[in-house]
């Protein structure tokens, strides 16, 4: 699993909070102030990160979104969108913080899935030495690659295989 970029993030959440298969501004905006509200901080965080802050100026209608566009444009001058931790270096209003917070969730999945994959490792192994059961046994079993899961067993490589897999591979030994 990779981590992702803010801007392919931002195109995702767009995308679903708009229930639209576009990421046409003009639209975007038009939902944006009108019926999605929601869609509003995620909106603003795509243009800016992407340079289209004038382009969206150009589809505001309300004064009140065009100054706070305006006032992030300029707070955000200069800032990497994927850096994790840009929450912590500018004072902005909360609801536009808890939008880059899901980011950083997103962000940090890989770090958690691969977390939860090693301690799944750890227990397969353990149990795999108590009860004597061969790797080409639980392939076998399992219906999996033998060549990924002799990577996964015998030399800790953890992004050989789903941790759905993994989970799979712990079960069974612990079943056996």
């Amino acid at each position: 699993m990779r981590r992702p970029n803010f801007k392919g993030w931002v195109s995702r959440e767009l995308t679903y909070l708009s229930g639209e298969n576009t990421l046409n501004l003009r639209r975007l905006a038009f939902l944006a102030q009108g019926s999605i509200p929601r869609l509003w901080e995620r909106l603003v965080l795509y243009a800016i990160a992407t340079g289209k802050t004038q382009r969206l100026k150009d589809y505001l209608y309300r004064t009140e979104k065009i100054e706070e566009l305006n006032m992030l444009a300029r707070k955000f001058e200069g800032m990497d969108f994927n850096d994790p931790e840009i929450t912590y270096r500018v004072q902005i209003p909360e609801r536009f913080n808890k939008a880059l917070l899901s980011f950083k969730a997103a962000y940090e999945k890989v770090d958690t899935r691969n977390e939860s994959k090693k301690l799944r490792w750890e227990k397969s192994v353990e149990l795999q030495k108590k009860k004597g059961v061969s790797t080409t046994l639980i392939c076998k079993a399992l219906g999996l690659d033998a060549g990924n899961i002799s990577a996964y067993l015998k030399h800790a490589d953890i992004d050989r295989i789903s941790l759905e897999k993994a989970t799979d591979i712990m079960k069974y030994l612990s079943s056996v």
